[in-house]
């Protein structure tokens, strides 16, 4: 039987994808000859897709590593998640692929990050050579929101399917813990960065508060971005918004389900140029909170506007407030849309369909070796 290398970044850092690959390397593949590999490039969110000497040293060894394990379990495949659109990781994925695939006898894309055929198709002429050799011609491509598999294709396949992501949550029981004075809890979980939307929070924030609501918004994440740490901070204590919002810093494990259980509703204003399938929100649902969010990329496919939640446009404020102090004042409608929300989950983003999804995926490129090409 084939064998399927698997490599990959696991947390730390804590991020979408490196959550979705953790679920991968932990599951016990009955019948499947799988072998991991951990990507370690970055050690915190501030370091994802910047350059560091050490990472230099980290590739060579990952190339070394593979070639051992692609030539002892030959014949071979190679599973490779993509990295994001930025010139860094890209060229570390260029490198990586164009020396290692040789030796795989396929190649499975699994593209977490939205974004990298545009971003390819904007370099320069050399490196956007390269970067087509390198990720043309996989026997299977993966992504995770229909919005990215119904694009036309940049990168020839022989096959492309999508897998939504989906995970397993800890105790999900719902208690809404609120303030001493009655505020509703409004949550934010994602790496604190400007196309996160974490500025919006400012100003949905202050016109919240122009509108009487009483709210307080968690925002929890580690900072990605000094310049826009120090904005956040400064429109704070200007706006004099701190009895509203409250900084955790990063959170995992049982202080992060704690934030979902005292929540009222998520919130989630992204903008983020690699954004796909926001694993935050299969959180929010799973723990059935109402969700506003941006009409952006995948995120439509997550939340069914008016019946899970409200989508709004991009960095509209004026919408954003609009949208939570609805929720906020009518009882009745968040009741709907949280068992809505949860039910959602429950049908199409738990950690066993996402697992059962991808065995399949692996049996169709280990059993079928010779799949048309998608043109």
């Amino acid at each position: 039987m084939n064998s399927i290398l698997l490599v990959g970044q696991t947390p730390p850092p804590y991020h979408g994808q490196a959550i979705a690959m953790q679920q991968l390397f932990d599951q016990r593949w009955e019948g499947l000859k799988i072998r991991y590999l951990r990507m370690a490039y970055s050690h915190s969110e501030s370091e994802v897709g910047r350059f560091r000497i050490r990472k230099i040293f980290h590739l060579i060894s990952l190339v070394i590593k593979s070639w051992f394990i692609l030539i002892k379990n030959r014949p071979c495949c190679l599973y490779y998640p993509p990295a994001s659109p930025n010139r860094t990781p890209v060229i570390r994925d260029v490198v990586f692929l164009l020396l290692v695939r040789p030796l795989a006898k396929d190649t499975i894309f699994h593209y977490h990050a939205g974004g990298l055929p545009e971003y390819v198709a904007s370099l320069s002429s050399p490196l956007r050579f390269l970067s087509k050799i390198a990720f043309s011609n996989a026997t299977l491509g993966i992504e995770i929101s229909e919005s990215q598999l119904n694009k036309d294709i940049f990168f020839p396949v022989k096959k492309r399917i999508c897998i939504s992501n989906g995970l397993d949550v800890s105790d999900v029981e719902q208690r809404f813990d609120e303030e001493e004075d009655g505020r509703r809890r409004i949550l934010f979980i994602a790496g604190l960065r400007e196309s996160k939307g974490v500025m919006d929070i400012i100003g949905t924030a202050d016109k919240m508060r122009q509108l009487g609501a009483d709210f307080v918004f968690d925002v929890a994440g580690a900072w990605q971005e000094e310049n826009t740490r120090r904005e956040f901070e400064t429109e704070l204590s200007r706006l004099n918004l701190n009895d509203h919002i409250i900084l955790h810093g990063r959170v995992t494990g049982e202080e992060k389900w704690e934030l979902y259980r005292q929540a009222y509703v998520f919130f989630f204003p992204s903008f983020y140029e690699s954004e796909n399938f926001p694993l935050v929100l299969i959180e929010a649902m799973a723990f059935g909170l109402p969700i506003v969010a941006t009409n952006w990329r995948g995120i439509p496919e997550l939340v069914a506007e008016g019946e899970t939640g409200r989508l709004c446009d991009v960095q509209s404020c004026e919408q954003f407030s609009s949208a939570l102090n609805e929720l906020i004042n009518n009882e009745d409608q968040h009741e709907e849309m949280a068992s809505l929300a949860r039910s959602r989950y429950e049908k199409k983003y738990t950690k066993a369909a996402f697992i059962s999804a991808m065995r399949k995926a692996f049996e169709s490129v280990i059993d079928e070796p010779k799949i048309q090409t998608d043109a």
